[in-house]
């Protein structure tokens, strides 16, 4: 029998009673996260458009099956990085998904803002403490700065744990291949990124529509395509809202 038959004889083209993609779907939609409420919030969606994260509290949509692969897979990959970081005889100290919690109130209002620190790791050479967020990417020969959104996730996490920098990692998907970023704490930063959760908590309280701000802005508005609210934004900019 030639290699050919062979290979053709290992091929079934019969009925497959077992399908492996509607399992690994049904157990992610399983492992989805808990409802958002309002005065909850997360470092994670305020670097987005303000419009989005409003409708996402008011008109929670289910995630898409391929999304929530995407987010697995990344997920696995900072589980990798966890271990490594825990194996390294760099650290005295490794503590990955470490919960922060930071209270916020004021005359007008008041919040709770939600997260988890990637890794939390103290060297042993000089004591110094490290916040590592890591991000997984389809080609990290393209990232040549750290997205905005992300510097402002590190930068809550740098608030809520006395640290002596932040290291945003972006991680290939394809090859581990790594680049990172240092972040440093900014108070002025900080204020600037509270008001933006005051904002959106301000237009979820009041049930008041926010500005579509990547709708007007020519650098973002390529992403407004990919947003699972954007027929509900673009009949509201419709009329005129």
């Amino acid at each position: 029998m030639s290699d050919q038959e062979t290979q053709r004889n290992l091929l079934d083209d019969g009925i497959i009673d077992v399908d492996v993609g509607a399992i690994i779907d049904s157990y992610l939609e399983e492992e989805k996260e808990r409802p958002k409420r309002t005065g909850a919030y997360f470092p994670s969606e305020i670097g987005a458009c303000i419009r989005r994260s409003y409708y996402s509290y008011l008109y929670p949509q289910p995630t898409a099956p391929s999304a929530l692969r995407i987010f697995a897979l990344g997920n696995e990959l900072h589980a990798f990085i966890a271990e490594a970081l825990k194996a390294s005889e760099e650290f005295s100290r490794v503590e990955d998904e470490k919960p922060i919690r930071i209270d916020y109130a004021d005359e007008e209002t008041n919040f709770s803002i939600f997260g988890r620190i990637d890794d939390y790791v103290v060297t042993k050479k000089d004591n110094k403490t490290i916040l590592i967020e890591a991000k997984s990417v389809g080609d990290v020969n393209k990232v040549n700065e750290p997205e905005k959104k992300h510097v402002m996730q590190l930068m809550l996490y740098l608030k809520a744990e006395a640290a002596d920098y932040g290291l945003l990692v972006y991680a290939d998907k394809k090859n581990l291949q790594i680049r990172q970023f240092k972040v440093s704490f900014s108070e002025q930063a900080y204020a600037k990124i509270i008001e933006r959760f005051k904002d959106l908590d301000f237009h979820l309280k009041n049930k008041k529509l926010p500005p579509a701000e990547y709708y007007f802005n020519e650098e973002l508005v390529w992403q407004c395509k990919y947003c699972p609210y954007y027929d509900r934004c673009m009949q509201a900019i419709a009329e005129g809202q």
